[in-house]
């Protein structure tokens, strides 16, 4: 989710000249530009390419698991690493562990990316129509944002879950409904920056009208700092994942989850801390890789050289 300082953090970067004044043919010349910019920051790019084998991973897990991560054996409780061909050993019930974390990263992307798009695509639908248009429907939606602004949002998605049940579907629900007001607010600040600058004058002189204004010249330069808080709140929504899911709220058993995992795992920290480590570590990982590429965005679009 977008907290407060985050939002704060992206409203800062104004949106860069080179691509806010070239809305035409020379976009696709400053997409390249920025994507040099990018690539000059290994940890991004090295993060970048690391969530692209996460994806890739997530995509194969029936051909990567080397066992049904549902198929339990108590006779196999509780194995080490590495014994009777279980890579991460087993869990308390003789589950692989191994399966389960590559499944269980299958649903971390899952929530993640369909929760963070959804929440995405409704604050632009808000953020545009309220910036753009501006009188009494900005009053009405920005509003309404405010209303849901003061609900805290983990507690906001812990009820929504509560009354839709557990499920994937109701776990990138709670979070969709729950993480788009910070960015509705992100993208009414773009768009009422942009809407003053010389070239949408043009454009509105040319005879553009306004959802062609606010969608090919709008949109594309606001991206930017969308793109950064869209990669911070990837993370936020799988971590909030996991916190539901230490508090029971989280996706339905047995389907993997890593919350799931990590909360089992912390009962046998003494006699198997493979359990807790496993999840951990590359839940740790996957959200510093995309912080890491949030940076690498920010430092591309700022063109004042203050991210560097």
């Amino acid at each position: 989710m977008t907290t407060p300082e985050m939002e704060a953090t992206i409203d800062d970067n104004p949106v860069p000249e080179s691509v806010a004044e070239a809305p035409g043919g020379g976009q696709q010349g400053q997409w390249r530009l920025i994507w040099r910019r990018f690539t000059m920051n290994k940890l991004a790019l090295v993060s970048l390419v690391f969530i692209v084998l996460l994806i890739l991973a997530a995509i194969l897990a029936p051909l990567i698991a080397t066992h049904d991560p549902l198929y339990l054996d108590v006779s196999k409780s509780l194995l080490r690493p590495g014994h009777e061909n279980h890579l991460l050993g087993t869990d308390v019930l003789g589950r692989d562990v191994f399966s389960r974390l590559i499944f269980g990263l299958r649903t971390a992307l899952i929530v993640g990316f369909v929760a963070e798009l959804a929440a995405l695509a409704f604050a632009i639908l808000i953020g545009l129509v309220a910036g753009y248009v501006g009188g009494r429907p900005e009053q009405l939606l920005m509003g309404f944002t405010d209303v849901m602004y003061a609900f805290p949002g983990y507690l906001f998605a812990v009820i929504l879950v509560t009354v839709m049940g557990r499920s994937v579907l109701a776990v990138i629900l709670a979070i969709a409904i729950a993480s788009w007001v910070g960015q509705a607010r992100l993208v009414r600040a773009q768009t009422l920056t942009l809407k003053g600058r010389d070239f949408i004058e043009a454009a509105q002189a040319m005879g553009a009208k306004g959802p062609r204004v606010a969608l090919r010249y709008i949109l594309p330069n606001a991206m930017g700092p969308i793109l950064v808080a869209t990669s911070f709140g990837i993370p936020g929504a799988i971590a909030t994942e996991a916190g539901l899911s230490l508090l029971g709220l989280g996706v339905q058993p047995p389907t993997p989850s890593w919350g799931s995992m990590l909360t089992e795992g912390i009962a046998y920290t003494q006699v198997a801390p493979h359990l807790m480590l496993a999840p951990a570590i590359l839940f740790a990982l996957t959200l510093l890789a995309f912080n890491w590429v949030g940076d690498g965005i920010r430092e591309a679009f700022d063109t004042t050289g203050r991210a560097q």
